[in-house]
């Protein structure tokens, strides 16, 4: 079987990553317990799961000056960079903290991840080969224009809609093939919070034709194509960072479905990669390769 590469238009961020007691609250002032800084950016980090799956993985998208380091690390993960440009506007960058338990939060600046015109996303688009995919997030700018535009030069789309915001409601969401979100992006797209059955079946009814990937944290992972549903339990370890958590998952996920596995495969996959990931510390550092994944499941 010839396995299509993957075009991922995507965020690249420089982490900075504080380890804190508690969440800052407002008005208040906190010491951190560490820092650390990492490469980061939803893009990035689903750029170095696809490779180490397997998968032929192009990069595209926009860095700062300061953000070369962030190209060698793709380039040394087995990402091809042909597709990623130097800009005077400084990389995106993260401020992450993480709290004892291990769950995060974060804030973003975009930098030159918002800064891509649409001649550059017309010259990735139209080298790839049709039925290729194009893995998108929503940490860069022109989302719409991306997907019409690949929808255009036939290629196959994956969308993460995160951060998920309001203006993801008016993004063609139709167009794609697979969507990715975890729960809180569920509730925000079905424009209801409940129950994942219930946010499932009202993804479904909105868009019919792809198929519904859904992280729920430690209640594990849904699946829902039409009339096909079914939920992935997730597999138990002790969680150190969750940063790039649903990352490896999209990643491992894709990369699965592209090596002809079925989706019940490509879930319990993602799943075990997801564990190894939340299990160490930082985002993508902490993504395991394939043969780490596939050598603790069976399929």
């Amino acid at each position: 079987m010839s396995i299509k590469s993957v075009l991922n238009f995507g965020s690249l961020n420089i982490d900075k990553v504080y380890q804190v007691p508690h969440f800052v609250q407002p008005g208040e002032t906190l010491s951190s317990e560490n820092f650390s800084q990492f490469a980061g950016g939803k893009g990035l980090n689903q750029s170095i799961a696809l490779a180490r799956a397997g998968v032929k993985v192009f990069h595209a998208g926009k860095i700062g000056k300061d953000g070369e380091f962030l190209r060698q690390i793709l380039v040394d993960g087995g990402v091809n960079t042909d597709y990623l440009i130097t800009s005077e506007v400084p990389s995106g960058h993260a401020i992450i903290q993480i709290d004892r338990s291990g769950q995060n939060c974060i804030i973003l600046f975009p930098g030159a991840n918002c800064a891509i015109t649409r001649d550059e996303i017309d010259n990735c688009l139209q080298n790839m080969e049709v039925d290729s995919w194009l893995l998108l997030q929503n940490e860069i700018n022109d989302i719409p224009y991306i997907m019409e535009k690949a929808k255009e030069c036939g290629l196959k789309i994956a969308i993460n809609p995160a951060p998920c915001n309001q203006a993801v409601l008016s993004y063609p969401l139709e167009l794609a093939d697979i969507i990715f979100v975890n729960e809180v992006e569920a509730a925000t797209l079905a424009e209801v919070d409940a129950e994942p059955e219930v946010m499932l079946k009202r993804l479904t009814e909105k868009f019919p034709n792809a198929e519904i990937v859904m992280t729920f944290g430690a209640r594990g992972a849904y699946y829902c194509k039409k009339d096909k549903i079914f939920h992935t339990p997730c597999v138990e370890v002790q969680v150190v960072d969750t940063t790039s958590a649903g990352d490896t998952f999209g990643g491992y996920y894709l990369s699965a479905v592209l090596q002809g596995f079925t989706s019940e495969q490509a879930m319990k996959i993602a799943s075990q990669a997801s564990s190894i990931t939340v299990s160490r510390a930082g985002a993508a550092v902490s993504i395991p390769l394939a043969e780490e994944v596939f050598g603790r499941i069976n399929l």
